[in-house]
């Protein structure tokens, strides 16, 4: 009914944001609390996608009657004081940012100052290494230094990232002639961008070791590019030699090898993105009702149907003529035919991340010429009453050569692919462009027919869903991990890119990418998961330590590293207990104010970080640790 009580509010307090969702919020972006039935209807959204949740929608006790008058209920709302609160969030959120900046300064300054060059490309050269390295791969003593484990290029970050190139160019802009900012400068440029660059240079991204894992790729791709046919080798003839890979992972890292910028036609590959369109925008029960979901049907004949009357698959010629069709129904009406495949071009572009697709003239006119085919089928079909009602044969089919006719290359198809793997949201643009149970169905129909006759062996062999097309295109996508796209212009006898099949089939199998593989500690640091287990006694012992000697330096550093302060040891005592006890006052009030450190953690003698400062007669260390005690339980 709209009433929110005192106690209600007390149930239900303001869900805890991340720190990503912090940073994107606006200040007084929280509304004020308003009847379910004064919502305006929103599309689902998925949880991936970044931004601010805010508030809940309360729910009422079921009542029909407001217990309060209209008036009094409104003058309620108005006095809670939650407009003030959203501006303390926001400046704390602020200050927050500024101190993850100066972190970052501090790990790459030198001499008082940052070179560009050191933050985005090179990292900083240390006496005992010249390139960056992981937790795992330095140990002197019984001490593991922690420094950021790479740059954001070498994390796999494009330059023209969106989520990182407006950062890049004002740092580059405003350096001095040696190339380099001081703290101030620094600060202005990085702050709006620290998440996502601590992301990078802690190595959270999906693919945390990206160098190694795209040296792996490439030694792969050369392997395959030295590779022949049998026909080549019958005939001593050579290939056309073009061969281009790349790839791209749900956290935007990315890879090109070889003749990724060569444009390729699409083909077959389109039929998959209309039936996720159609689906996306009907539903999937209702586009079934149309076009069925079995394996690539093996009958020498297109002209054949399911028991239910039906085309097999909506990846094959006659179920790809039925999403046309489907999907015209989800187009406004309009006078052109062109202005249509506009629309349908304009969310290919975006699950490009608006990278490079067009329509190929060429290729376009090519298929006009050999349209008679098409209009068979189309005539079968029409005989047999497989289309929906209202709809017109020949702007289906010529919206189906269009889409055939759409040319990407390899990297705008890997950002295409890319999006499939993370459930339809854009990694690089946060665009949700389809809705996830979208996403699930295009996948699980590429995985049982988008091989061709040879989707059951490819399915055998990596189990990841992919679709092949006659240009000699592949896709590829490995769910929640990356997507791919090769491209070479020979086929096998099933119609697929010999070179791009066996290039997948030597990924998968290397990296562990089946959805059956049992991954190895030494693999998952080879390929995607990242590896913590023998670390995490180092890093807290490095921590420890840190706090014992008082060496702000090295727990700035270890925080940046993505070292957990509240990480404890075998007697449960944290880098505050430890920090505490020694009466170190400039570490508590680093670990209190900007990592976010838990001061009411116990040891195994049931004391805390007070506790333990009272006890060792650290007097300014119990004044320090009482009033960030006192303040919190204000809170």
């Amino acid at each position: 009914n709209g009433v929110m009580t005192d106690s209600l509010l007390e149930k239900n307090p303001a869900p805890v944001k991340t720190a990503e969702a912090q940073e994107t919020s606006l200040s007084g972006n929280i509304p004020h609390p308003v009847p379910r039935n004064a919502m305006p209807p929103q599309r689902p959204r998925s949880f991936v996608a970044p931004g601010s949740t805010g508030l809940p929608v309360f729910i009422s006790n079921g009542g029909t009657k407001s217990s309060i008058p209209q008036s009094e209920q409104e003058r309620a709302l108005s006095a809670q004081p939650w407009p003030s609160v959203s501006r303390m969030d926001a400046q704390h959120n602020q200050s927050k940012r500024k101190v993850a900046a100066d972190v970052l300064f501090d790990s790459f300054a030198s001499g008082g100052r940052v070179s560009t060059s050191l933050f985005f490309e090179v990292p900083k050269k240390r006496h005992y290494a010249e390139k960056p390295f992981t937790m795992l791969q330095l140990r002197e003593s019984q001490i593991l230094f922690i420094y950021p484990s790479q740059t954001l290029w070498s994390a796999g970050v494009l330059r023209n990232d969106p989520r990182i190139k407006d950062c890049y160019a004002l740092m580059r802009k405003l350096q001095d002639a040696d190339g380099a900012v001081d703290r101030n400068t620094f600060q202005r440029c990085v702050t709006g961008f620290v998440s996502f660059i601590l992301k990078a240079v802690q190595g959270r991204f999906v693919i945390p070791d990206f160098s190694t894992f795209a040296e792996e790729t490439q030694k792969l791709f050369i392997k395959c590019k030295q590779l022949s046919s049998v026909k080549e080798r019958e005939e001593g003839s050579e290939g056309s030699g073009k061969w281009g890979v790349s790839v791209c992972t749900v956290d935007g890292q990315r890879v090109s090898l070889g003749d990724w910028v060569e444009p390729c036609v699409l083909g077959e590959i389109s039929w998959a993105l209309l039936y996720g369109l159609a689906v996306d925008q009907l539903g999937v029960d209702y586009v079934h009702r149309y076009v069925g979901v079995e394996e690539y049907a093996k009958y020498e004949s297109p002209f054949t149907l399911s028991k239910q009357g039906v085309p097999h698959s909506p990846l094959t010629e006659t179920g790809a003529i039925i999403s046309a069709s489907l999907l015209q129904l989800t187009v406004r009406p309009v006078t052109e035919e062109e202005e249509k495949y506009e629309s349908v071009l304009n969310i290919v572009r975006r699950l490009c991340n608006k990278e490079h697709a067009n329509l190929n003239c060429t290729s376009y006119q090519g298929l006009r010429k050999d349209i008679i085919r098409l209009h068979a089928l189309s005539f079968y079909l029409q005989e047999k009453k497989c289309f929906p009602e209202g709809v017109d044969i020949n702007a289906t089919l010529d919206l189906l050569l269009q889409c055939l006719s759409t040319e990407v290359s390899c990297e705008s198809g890997a950002a295409l692919a890319a999006t499939l793997a993370n459930g339809g949201l854009c990694p690089m643009s946060g665009d949700q462009v389809l809705s996830p149970s979208a996403v699930r169905s295009t996948l699980s129909m590429m995985q049982v027919a988008g091989m061709n006759n040879y989707s059951r062996v490819f399915h055998f062999k990596t189990s990841v869903p992919a679709k092949s097309s006659s240009s000699g295109a592949v896709l590829i996508v490995v769910p929640g991990v990356l997507g791919l796209m090769c491209w070479s212009p020979e086929l096998d006898a099933h119609g697929n890119s010999w070179r791009g099949v066996h290039f997948c089939e030597e990924l998968v199998s290397a990296f562990q990418l089946h959805s059956f593989d049992i991954r190895t500690p030494f693999r998952q640091v080879l390929s995607y998961r990242q590896w913590k287990v023998e670390s995490e006694g180092y890093q807290i012992m490095n921590v420890l330590l840190a706090a014992y000697r008082g060496d702000l330096h090295s727990l700035r550093r270890y925080f940046l590293s993505g070292a957990d302060v509240n990480a404890v040891d075998y007697d449960g005592r944290s880098a505050l207990h430890v920090a505490a006890s020694e009466g170190r006052l400039e570490v508590i009030k680093f670990l209190m104010e900007n990592t976010g450190a838990n001061s009411t953690l116990k040891d195994r003698w049931g004391n805390t970080a007070l506790e333990e400062a009272i006890r060792c007669n650290q007097g300014p260390a119990a004044q320090l640790l009482k009033k960030y005690t006192d303040f919190e339980e204000s809170l």
